[in-house]
């Protein structure tokens, strides 16, 4: 009996062990997940401007949005002369290699594909391939913001050609690329303006929301004015103005601690 209840034993232990060896010698035959792709190596997730190539009008101005959560919207405007026509696409998307599938485009109304690269995306035809000839570089987004300027702290200096005398604390402006806003101070309200930056240097503000006390002096007026003008942006990386078209500078500013 006691022999028997050994074999029984040394069986089992056989077993196992032969069972143990199949399991971690098939757990290395996985196909280890490739560390280059543009999903794993790129910061991808963002906003992306361009104007596409149009058949039948002037051009095709577009906007897509891809989001960590793996949702996107698609804005295209078709633009011939005065008059334009909008279209808005949402939905999820999947990755293919470096490559995205937009889900929910119309069968043969457009290309679903787009292959993601450092800071833009580029256009694909039907089958996810690279559009070539003497238009290819017009099928490219680029991805919009500004690493220079973005999640920095500037103090103002100058607006209008004028000094300002002011602190960090008191007199800034910091552009918050998550969130697409901008945070300011003139020595009076905390205002909050929506802003976009395309192609790294376009730069366009929206009307935002301010605290409500009485201002000293007319700072705060004229920050809101220059916003409401500028139309681009120049940094050396220590200096930021605001500027509209090639005039001087609206104003000036300089970079400081967060």
């Amino acid at each position: 009996m006691k022999k028997r209840n050994l074999k029984t034993t040394f069986v089992m232990a056989m077993t196992m062990l032969v069972f143990c060896f199949w399991s971690c010698s098939n757990s290395g035959t996985g196909k280890a997940p490739d560390g280059h792709t543009a999903q794993i190596s790129l910061d991808w997730h963002g906003t992306y401007s361009g104007n596409l190539p149009c058949a039948d009008c002037d051009r095709i101005e577009t906007e897509l949005t891809i989001n960590e959560d793996l949702s996107y919207v698609l804005i295209s405007s078709s633009v011939k002369g005065d008059n334009e026509y909008t279209d808005t696409l949402s939905g999820s998307f999947t990755w293919k290699g470096n490559n995205i599938r937009l889900e929910g485009i119309p069968k043969n109304a457009r290309s679903p594909w787009f292959k993601v690269e450092e800071g833009q995306v580029k256009y694909l035809d039907m089958k996810g391939n690279e559009i070539k000839g003497e238009l290819e570089n017009f099928y490219i987004l680029i991805k919009n913001g500004n690493i220079s300027v973005e999640d920095k702290r500037w103090q103002i200096v100058e607006i209008y050609g004028r000094p300002v005398a002011g602190m960090p604390e008191t007199h800034y402006m910091i552009f918050s690329s998550d969130e697409g806003f901008v945070s300011a101070k003139m020595n009076c309200n905390i205002l909050r303006i929506p802003y976009k930056i395309q192609y790294e240097f376009r730069i366009r503000f929206g009307h935002g929301m301010s605290t409500l006390m009485a201002c000293p002096d007319d700072l705060e007026q004229e920050f809101l004015q220059v916003l409401s003008e500028a139309d681009n942006l120049s940094t050396d990386g220590k200096y930021l103005s605001l500027n509209k078209a090639r005039m001087a500078p609206l104003a000036r500013f300089v970079l400081t601690e967060l």
